[in-house]
Formats: structure tokens, C-alpha cells, sequence
């Protein structure tokens, strides 16, 4: 099948799914991550991952992450600083200690172990966003807190790759692993232009029906089945560490800011996400040689699972405030 029809069918086939979602109650991205599951190699083999998908998968992300600075209230932003930073700071410690004790016990060698915590310190912005922003949620305290909150997150999962990466050797990062954050901030700055208005129309409405459909189903396209029956209690056990290290971590960091309980648990639902940016690091250590393709996989999985339950958290969460 060619590149051209695949691309069609992930793209409807993704748009109808987030509709489905969406009318069961749960997240449009909920229904656009399963879409690539059932479309991609792990089910009905009709859409494959290749460089075209990949190409275009992050271009996607460049423009979620460049709708959100137009679409963020940076005064709410700067408001929020503290909170973001102690959430931020919480959601990168628990996570990376719990999951080397844990990994450790497991019996993973320790520099793995240590690379499963880096991993899973990471936080997607792009899955949270999606939800924020179907929820109306991007310009309000929790929305300023975990926006905050991830690209610090993300910044601090880099800082410790490329920390690990000195230790253990390897190869480390580059300027495309850092673009998300950058196209962030350049939408934050372009947002206090007078045309804003009309740049965030016509970069919604590209992404909507094109760019938005092809990233989230791409990263279900990277679920395999393959072997998982030999490994799916280890997949469970990790996948529950990985939401509730992140859930209850981002959560006390709120707490300490002063945030009440119902925006707290918001806030900590919406940094459970790993989705892109954990993926990342995780490609980081398979293209250096850190980890093996069976520990690559087992992650990618967990990543996904994970990036999965976050929006059937937030949502309900939202509606609580």
C-alpha cells in the first residue's frame, strides 16, 4: 500500500476514532492513540511507520507545541512560577528514584535501572495540551501550572540524559531534541503580536484536520504485540509505577504551592503523560547503545499505555475545579 493511501486512511481513521472517543466521554486523543493501534503493525498491519509518517509525526509535534504558546496566558504563567516549579521538581525526583529502586529489585542492572527513572522523570506536554485545551483549561491556574510544569520537566529529563550520557557513555542530544520546547517559547512570543489571533486560526485548523491526527496515531503505530505475552506482568507493574510515580510526585510538589486538593490532583494527572518526549529519550539511549532493542520495546509500550490512561484521568479531574 502506498505512502499516500496510508497517510489518508491514518488521518480519517484517526479523526473518526477521537470522534468516537469523544462521544463516549472520553478524550479525542484517547480515540487518535488507539486509532494508530488498531491501524498500525500490532492489528490490522494498514499503516506502517516509516520516515514519511516519522517527518511529518514531528512536524505535528512543532505545531501543537507552537499552538500552545499562542493559545497560553503568559501573565497566568509567570503567576505560577512557584507552583510550577516545585510540581516540576517533585514530578522528575519521585519518578527517577521510585523507578531505579524498583527496576533495581526487578533485577535490571543498575545503569539500566537508572535509565528506566530518566525515562519516566519525562513529561509530555503535547497529550496534556490536547486535553486542556478540549477542556477550555489552557488559560486557567492548573493549565499555567502543568504547561509550566512540563517544559521544566523536560528540561530536567534532558539535563539528565545528558548526564547519564557523560557517565555511561554513548551519544547524548541534539538541537532537534530540544525544537518542542523551543517552538513553545517562540508561540509564547509571537501570542503578543496583534495578528495572534489569526496565526492561531490557521495553525489550528492545519493541525486539526492534518498534522494533529498523524502524531497521535503515529505514536500508537509504535505499539507491537509481539512477545508480550512473556512480558506483560513486568509491563503492568511498571505502567502502574509510571502513573502513580508521576500522579502522586507532580501532586505533592502542587500541594507545597499552595494549590488546593481538587487542582492539585488535576495537576498531577495532567504530568502522568509521557508520550513524545519520554519516547525521545528512550530513542536517545537505543540509537547510544545504552539499552537493548527487548528493553527499547518494553518502554515504548509503558510509554504508551501510560500516555493512554492520562487523559481518562485529567478529563474527569477538570470537571472538578
Amino acid at each position: 500500500m502506498g505512502i499516500v493511501v496510508q497517510l489518508i486512511i491514518l488521518i480519517v481513521g484517526t479523526i473518526i476514532l477521537g470522534r468516537v472517543g469523544q462521544k463516549l466521554g472520553f478524550a479525542e486523543v484517547v480515540g487518535q492513540l488507539v486509532a494508530g493501534i488498531i491501524m498500525g503493525p500490532a492489528i490490522l498491519h494498514w499503516v506502517a511507520t516509516g520516515e514519511v509518517i516519522s517527518s511529518l509525526s514531528e512536524l505535528g509535534v512543532l505545531l501543537l507545541m507552537f499552538t500552545a504558546g499562542l493559545e497560553t496566558d503568559v501573565g497566568q504563567l509567570r503567576r505560577n512560577l512557584t507552583g510550577a516549579t516545585l510540581t516540576a521538581v517533585m514530578g522528575v525526583v519521585v519518578p527517577l528514584l521510585l523507578f531505579t529502586v524498583v527496576t533495581l529489585i526487578l533485577g535490571y542492572h543498575y545503569d539500566i535501572a537508572i535509565f528506566w527513572g530518566i525515562v519516566f522523570a519525562a513529561t509530555s506536554i503535547s497529550i496534556t495540551i490536547s486535553v486542556l485545551g478540549e477542556a477550555g483549561q489552557l488559560g486557567s491556574q492548573v493549565g499555567a501550572v502543568v504547561l509550566g510544569a512540563a517544559v521544566l520537566d523536560d528540561m530536567l529529563a534532558l539535563l539528565l540524559v545528558g548526564a547519564y550520557v557523560l557517565v555511561f557513555g554513548g551519544e547524548g542530544l541534539s538541537i532537534s531534541t530540544l525544537l518542542p520546547i523551543i517552538v513553545f517559547i517562540i508561540g509564547l512570543i509571537v501570542n503578543r503580536l496583534a495578528s495572534s489571533g489569526k496565526i492561531l486560526k490557521y495553525s489550528n485548523l492545519l493541525g486539526v484536520w492534518f498534522f494533529f491526527p498523524i502524531f497521535f496515531g503515529s505514536i500508537g503505530l509504535n505499539i507491537s504485540l509481539n512477545g508480550l505475552q512473556k512480558t506483560w506482568p513486568l509491563i503492568i507493574v511498571l505502567t502502574v509505577l509510571a502513573v502513580a510515580t508521576k500522579y502522586y510526585g507532580a501532586q505533592w510538589g502542587a500541594r507545597i504551592a499552595k494549590l488546593d486538593k481538587p487542582a492539585a490532583r488535576a495537576v498531577g494527572a495532567g504530568m502522568v503523560s509521557r508520550g513524545e518526549m519520554a519516547l525521545v529519550v528512550a530513542q536517545i539511549g537505543l540509537s547510544a547503545n545504552l539499552i537493548a532493542k527487548n528493553i527499547f520495546g518494553d518502554m515504548v509500550i509503558v510509554i504508551i499505555v501510560s500516555t493512554i490512561i492520562a487523559p481518562l484521568m485529567l478529563r474527569p479531574l477538570l470537571k472538578r475545579i
